[in-house]
């Protein structure tokens, strides 16, 4: 991973101490027991400083026949596996799998938000919990080919001016379906990546 040492001013240190307190613990976040049919996935909300703001790293998926994500803007994340032993374990490794960045090295983690469920009907059953952590120190992003495209951070506060006003039209056997947006240079940041931004922006304010 490369970096490039950048100090955190004040202003900075104090928005990452804001949202730190709004946050839940990470402390004992175990990976749930195994149910039949559910299974247990974990994301990482990785923060960087930048002028007058702060940026949020997001993913666009690889495109892979099969993937009910396939292409979407995203956190980095993924599904548990039996050698982790936490949550927070799960969001790390897979960050680091995909982008090559573990903001236990060097970086710091604030804290996590509410576990989520997919909504969609035709979605596998998952469970989501996402871990928001400031990024090491001028860390650049490395996608992993195989599962992301590419790789870009957004500011928060084009995010929050944007308010996530776009939508997304959705084609199933059901009919048409709307579900609002965030949008992005990449495309729209929809469905439960969505849902999860908008938990942690209500917390930036």
């Amino acid at each position: 991973m490369h970096t490039i040492h950048v100090a955190l001013d004040s202003s900075f240190e104090a928005f990452l101490q804001r949202v730190a307190a709004r946050l839940d613990p990470v402390d004992q976040v175990r990976v749930p027991a195994a149910e039949p049919g559910l299974r247990h996935a974990a994301v990482a909300l990785l923060l960087r400083p930048a002028a007058h703001s702060a940026e949020i790293l997001f993913i666009k998926r690889a495109e892979r026949a099969g993937d009910p994500w396939s292409g979407h803007l995203a956190f980095p994340g993924g599904r548990a596996e039996e050698s982790d032993a936490s949550l927070l374990d799960v969001a790390m490794r897979e960050a680091f799998e995909e982008v090559g960045i573990d903001a236990r090295q060097g970086g710091r983690v604030l804290g996590r938000l509410p576990t989520l469920r997919p909504l969609g009907a035709r979605i596998p059953s998952v469970t989501v919990t996402p871990f928001v952590a400031l990024s090491p120190s001028g860390a650049v992003p490395r996608p992993q080919p195989e599962e992301v495209a590419e790789a870009f951070w957004m500011s928060l506060a084009t995010l929050k001016n944007g308010g996530g006003a776009a939508t997304v039209r959705w084609q199933n056997t059901d009919g048409t379906r709307e579900f609002p947006a965030y949008a992005s240079p990449k495309g729209p940041i929809w469905g439960i990546t969505e849902r999860i931004l908008s938990q942690f922006l209500a917390l930036t304010d």
